[in-house]
């Protein structure tokens, strides 16, 4: 993560998970392990899926009480200029594919969902992955370069013409509630995999079926 988004997510993090928005962050966090699955500190993902909710829940939950996200609050009250502006609103929630370096030796993501590469500048925090691991995440775009959030769910190599049959199901929809939806669905399958790691995985990582709109 840039270091200069990083200042501002710790505003966040100090403004919008005390005092009066406490209440909130407790609701949001329910809703959030209802939908992916619960998560315990013995797990050994524990750290990125608690940074993947915090993520959510700065940049994309919107509260009852509110029309908007945390971080675009922020960004109006602060008078952020455009470069953070757009950071804050443009917010990529995708699963992504690490397909190694480029020859310039910069982290080459496939977007999988949305269909994209995307690379990520030289400077970025090496992201400790091996080419070909699958993880669900969130992306941001920061002075024409793009830059990954902290948190993560790495997912099981072996699910990866799964995962991209369906992602093309949800991609056709056009619908970002449908692809919150399935990425949501798609970790609480991991945290599934993850507590029964003895049932083979593609009893496992099943979709339902789709409506047609």
């Amino acid at each position: 993560m840039h270091q200069d988004i990083k200042s501002h997510i710790e505003n966040l993090l100090e403004i919008y998970t005390n005092n009066e928005y406490y209440e909130n962050l407790v609701e949001a966090k329910e809703y959030y392990f209802s939908k992916t699955g619960k998560a315990t500190e013995d797990d050994d993902d524990y750290e990125l899926r608690m940074n993947a909710f915090t993520d959510w829940y700065l940049f994309q939950y919107i509260a009852s009480d509110r029309k908007e996200p945390y971080a675009q609050t922020y960004a109006f009250d602060k008078n952020l200029v455009a470069d953070f502006e757009k950071a804050f609103k443009s917010l990529n929630h995708s699963v992504f594919e690490y397909c190694g370096n480029s020859l310039t030796g910069k982290a080459v993501l496939k977007d999988i969902l949305h269909n994209k590469k995307i690379t990520l500048p030289k400077e970025h925090p090496e992201i400790n992955l091996v080419k070909g691991d699958l993880f669900l995440g969130r992306s941001f775009p920061y002075k024409l370069e793009h830059y990954l959030h902290s948190g993560m769910c790495i997912l099981p190599k072996e699910v990866k013409s799964i995962i991209n049959k369906e992602a093309k199901k949800v991609r056709k929809l056009s619908d970002s509630q449908e692809e919150l939806e399935f990425l949501f669905f798609t970790e609480s399958l991991k945290t599934k995999w993850s507590r029964y790691g003895h049932v083979e995985i593609s009893r496992i990582f099943v979709y339902p079926e789709r409506k047609k709109k």
